[in-house]
Parts: structure tokens; C-alpha cells; sequence
């Protein structure tokens, strides 16, 4: 499944215990660009002190989930932190592509479950019993001595064999994909400033159907007036509540359980959801812009600042202490 040009998307990663959804602890972002696929996990307030996971992509099969492994990442006081490339079209050397995955989940040593589900589809229970590795279908098909079928490979070890290593072009192929034993590279070592992390970017149009904005819009404004009370006077506005955000497009929904966002709301009492004057549509989350609040707002996928109109910040200064809203834009 070849991909073309660049598309990227983020998608929020949740705690499970005992089969239920938990607090969102982190976020994936998954960038395609031409045949290779880029996967960047971070991970904040897992209620683990220390845990090495397994990192697989899935798809849902009859109520279970099939994952095809990527790699590994470490979590130290809760958090973690990497990226690893893989082909697109052959995830980790299989025969699946990105298109055929519906989410990505991180399987503990001592049972920890971390997911995230960017397709829709029916429901499914989250646990070990009801996950499993992809296999190529002639080893699904493997007997043993018996006759008996072999049990379904469920949460996988960390202590795999490591295949032989290969050499010349071999050798170079597995720096982009992961063996059984490589940990994703840590964020740092990726050559990625943590403090600047960018999430804009959020769908791929040809794994998510498209929706019409201006229906959106005209709909959320019918009961509701439009302002502008940004700097930008071209981002024109209305105020919801976080029950209305049931109005937005169904996969965006799962927004309503982002942390950053209910702090914002439950201080405010109000959201902001608008266009800027060239169409572009955004969610905010009203806020006063400090330096640790723009990271955090960052890491949970509100990256853009928009101050109030009142008062001016010079050119290329950051609006400090300014009031506004956090936010971040929507699929156009």
C-alpha cells in the first residue's frame, strides 16, 4: 500500500486496569512520509515507577486485537519518551500496512495496559487474553506433536530472541525497523527538543473520512453569537461547553477526556471554537500564557497560543502573562 506526500496525526494514550479506560497518560503522533512510517510515543503520569513495554500497532479481529510489534520503551516515574520508523505499506516487515492498523497499545511486564484507538468500530475488551501477535497465516496455521493447535502468542516477553544481524544494505534497513529486541530511540537522542514539541497536524485524510467545516459551523453558530475577542481580529467565534463538543464530528469526541482541556474548561467554564480568516478551524482552551503552561498545553495537543485583543504584544515577543486561549487546529 504505497502512501504519498507527508500526512501526520495525533492520538491520545490511555491507562486500562482491569479492562476499563482509565486517565489519558500520553499521546502518539504517527507521521507518514512517503513509504515510511514515523511513530513518536510520549507518556506522562503512567501510574508505574518503572516498566520496560512492548509497543505494538493493531487491528481488531472478532473482538481481539492484533498487534504487529514495533519495539519497546522504557518508563522511568511514570514517563517515557520515543520514536521509531517503520515501512508503511509493510509494518515491522509483515504483510499489514499503517491503513490496516486501528490504534496503537503498550503491554507491561507486570500488566500494565496503555491504548489508544484512532478507527472507529465495535467495542472490545482490553487485556491480555483478548490480544495477540500478528502472525503470517502459514504459522498460524503450525501444529504441534500432538495435533493439537499451538496456543495464541499473547502479551510478548521481553526477552525475544534477537535475530542474526545482517550486513551491508541489510544492516542499514535495521536502523528504520525494529527487531524483536530494539527499544524505541529515546526522544532526546532523536534529536528532538521536548520543550518545542509541535502537534498541529492531526488526520490522515485517506484513513479518515473527511467532513464538511461549514456545515459544522453553521450549525454550532445558529444558538450562538459570534465573536472576536482575539488579537488576530480575523478569528471569528463562538463559546461551548464541554457537552458540546457531542456536536463536533464523532472522532473528536474523545477530546472531551483530555486533561488539559478539562482543566481549562472546569477554570473557565467555557471552550472556543472558531476559524481564523484563512478558514482554518480550531478548538481553544482559555488560558493565561505562562512557560510551563505552553508545554504542558503542548503535550496534550493545544500547541498554538492566541492572545485577547486587549493589550499588544510587540513583534516576536511571547504575549507572557496574557490572557487567551490555547489551541489547536481542526481537520479543514
Amino acid at each position: 500500500m504505497p502512501m504519498a506526500g507527508m500526512k501526520r496525526f495525533v492520538t491520545y494514550i490511555y491507562a486500562y486496569e482491569e479492562g476499563k479506560k482509565g486517565s489519558n497518560i500520553g499521546f502518539a503522533k504517527i507521521e507518514i512520509r512517503g513509504e515510511d512510517c514515523r511513530v513518536e510515543v510520549h507518556l506522562r503520569g503512567a501510574y508505574v515507577a518503572q516498566a520496560v513495554c512492548e509497543v505494538y500497532l493493531f487491528r481488531v479481529r472478532e473482538g481481539r486485537m492484533e498487534g504487529v510489534r514495533i519495539g519497546e520503551i522504557r518508563l522511568v516515574n511514570g514517563k517515557g519518551d520515543g520514536v521509531v520508523v517503520v515501512k508503511a505499506a509493510h509494518l515491522a516487515g509483515t504483510s499489514l500496512g499503517i491503513g490496516d492498523m486501528e490504534g496503537i497499545v503498550l503491554l507491561g511486564g507486570d500488566g500494565q495496559n496503555f491504548l489508544s484507538r484512532w478507527k472507529e468500530g465495535a467495542p472490545f475488551t482490553v487485556d491480555r487474553e483478548h490480544f495477540s501477535e500478528w502472525r503470517p497465516e502459514e504459522k498460524a496455521a503450525d501444529h504441534t506433536e500432538g495435533g493439537a493447535p499451538q496456543p495464541e502468542n499473547m502479551a510478548v516477553s521481553a526477552q525475544k530472541e534477537q535475530p542474526a544481524r545482517e550486513n551491508g544494505a541489510s544492516a542499514q534497513s535495521r536502523r528504520t525497523e525494529p527487531t524483536a529486541g530494539e527499544p524505541l530511540r529515546k526522544r532526546e537522542e532523536a534529536g528532538v527538543d521536548m520543550e518545542n514539541v509541535q502537534m498541529t497536524e492531526l488526520p490522515v485524510r485517506n484513513i479518515f473520512p473527511a467532513y464538511d467545516w461549514q456545515i459544522v459551523w453553521e450549525k454550532l453558530r445558529e444558538n450562538r453569537p459570534v465573536f472576536m475577542p482575539f488579537a488576530d481580529r480575523t478569528a471569528a467565534c463562538v463559546q461551548i461547553e464541554l457537552k458540546d463538543i457531542r456536536e463536533l464530528p464523532r472522532r473528536y469526541w474523545y477530546l472531551g477526556n483530555n486533561s488539559f482541556l478539562l482543566h481549562g474548561f472546569f477554570n473557565y467554564q467555557y471552550l472556543v471554537i472558531g476559524k481564523t480568516g484563512d478558514a482554518r478551524w480550531f478548538l481553544g482552551v482559555p488560558g493565561i500564557y505562562q512557560s510551563q503552561e505552553r508545554v504542558m498545553a503542548a503535550i496534550f495537543g493545544f500547541p498554538e497560543f492566541m492572545p485577547a485583543a486587549a493589550g499588544e504584544t510587540p513583534s516576536g515577543e511571547e504575549p507572557v502573562n496574557r490572557f487567551g486561549c490555547w489551541y489547536r487546529y481542526m481537520e479543514e
